[in-house]
């Protein structure tokens, strides 16, 4: 499972800031996202710029690494709160973000040249996790991730909000879940039990 995590509106926060000061937000920005990732069990893989690739089910089934990105999705969203709440004082206003989540095989190794060398993944599925994380700027919301992932995760089908994208590259549209709060997941990731008359 791949996951796009990507800072929103970084280009305007340098219009009045000192480089030191930009470079220090992009690095608690990704920091905060990493921690998230790590902490859901998964990989922060690359850094390109104020964005994180994450990698998920590298050495898990294939519904664990579902249920991890979902839950690093909704930890990504708690620590941007949180970090919004430290700077509020110094960023007038919040830091924004998008997050993509998509599926499939993939081909992992090594890329690069001579000494410059990533370990990394590469395939349809990391492109389309991609282009769902870009498309957070014009749905309106936080997080798209594929109906796949969601189904795969164990959420019920009717949990959240679906709509139909046209993926480029792809002849077929996609179905894929929209998130506005993506700390939603938390909740039907971990569903409360019932409790029964007895215990009630």
């Amino acid at each position: 499972v791949s996951m796009f995590v990507d800072m929103r509106g970084s280009t305007k926060l340098t219009e009045k800031r000192l480089a030191f000061d930009i470079v220090f937000l992009i690095n608690q920005f990704v920091e905060a996202a990493s921690k998230a990732i790590t902490d859901a069990g998964g990989q922060p893989n690359q850094f390109v710029g104020d964005g994180v690739l994450a990698l998920f089910g590298l050495d898990v089934d294939p519904a664990t690494a579902c249920q991890q990105a979902l839950r690093a999705a909704a930890l990504v969203a708690s620590n941007i709160a949180y970090l919004n709440h430290r700077f509020a004082t110094e960023v007038r206003e919040p830091i924004q973000y998008g997050i993509g989540i998509h599926g499939g095989d993939v081909i992992v190794g090594d890329i690069g040249f001579r000494g410059h060398t990533v370990f990394t993944a590469l395939g349809d599925s990391v492109n389309v996790a991609a282009r769902l994380q870009d498309m957070t700027k014009a749905l309106d919301c936080k997080a798209i991730i594929s109906g796949e992932i969601c189904a795969a995760a164990g959420i019920a089908p009717d949990a959240l909000a679906h709509t139909q994208v046209d993926i480029r590259g792809r002849d077929e549209p996609m179905i894929v879940c929209t998130l506005a709060d993506p700390t939603v997941l938390t909740s039907l990731l971990d569903p409360q039990p019932q409790l029964t008359p007895a215990e009630a």
